[in-house]
């Protein structure tokens, strides 16, 4: 699984652009740190021990994991949606759906 490449679709509301613009950064920055990596912050990010399971349990692990972080560390953001699919070198790749709360 390929989490260098995340794509993060954004179901907009009545936000404004830079807000909207913001919240994706922010999400993007959550979804794609390693827990740990991140200095003074360790527990930021998300655990990607689960990419080390087999490719059902790992698809899982990572969509509660990014819904958890996205719900803890963006409060503005609210996950609807994780899906995978497949890259044009065979890599499984995420997209996560998000709304403005």
């Amino acid at each position: 699984m390929d989490l260098s490449n995340i794509e993060i679709a954004f179901e907009y509301g009545t936000g404004d652009d830079a807000t909207e613009r913001e919240i994706i950064r922010n999400v993007h920055t959550i979804l794609t740190t390693p827990v740990g990596t991140c200095p003074l912050y360790r527990d930021f990010g998300i655990d990607m021990t689960a990419l080390d399971k087999p490719m059902d349990v790992a698809k899982n692990l990572y969509a509660v994991a990014a819904m958890e972080a996205v719900e803890r560390y963006e409060p503005r953001a609210r996950v609807t949606e994780v899906t995978f699919g497949t890259s044009e070198d065979g890599r499984m790749e995420a997209k996560v759906v998000i709304a403005h709360e």
